[in-house]
């Protein structure tokens, strides 16, 4: 009886066993995907970066929707780099329009409700604009090195 009970004691060990390998390799294998998927989304970032920047420069887009674009994205690409005092500028853009209507609430406004934001905007510019352009050009160098 006691024999019985050490081979059942003794298969019981050796399934706990093979069923916690199993599982230690089902958690490296979920670990390698999650690493590669973040690194194909940090590819992704740094592209899309990359293409906001080259537009932004040569004056594309719109002057304070590419500076809230570049943030948003460098945010998400490298959070301490976007906080680097050289790039300090997008975030100083990024919070003085926080209050601009977008998208379908902008389209909603009338003439007369769009003047002082545009007006704000303009101003923004005029303070801001030789500052977000050479901090974007940093940028983009920084990202066409790496």
């Amino acid at each position: 009886m006691l024999m019985l009970t050490m081979v059942g004691g003794s298969v019981l060990i050796l399934a706990l066993a093979a069923y916690s390998i199993i599982l230690w390799r089902r958690l490296l294998k979920t670990e390698k995907q999650r690493k590669q998927q973040r690194a194909a989304q940090k590819k992704q970032l740094h592209d899309d970066l990359i293409v906001l920047t080259d537009s932004f420069i040569s004056e594309q887009m719109p002057w304070a929707e590419g500076c809230i674009r570049i943030k948003v994205i460098l945010d998400h690409y490298d959070s301490e780099l976007g906080m680097q005092t050289d790039y300090q500028v997008l975030q100083q853009v990024f919070n003085a329009t926080k209050n601009i209507p977008t998208h379908d609430a902008w389209l909603a406004l009338s003439s007369a409700e769009k003047k002082p934001h545009e007006r704000h905007l303009a101003e923004l510019e005029l303070q801001h604009k030789k500052e977000s352009v050479q901090a974007v050009q940093q940028l983009q160098s920084h990202l066409k090195a790496s």
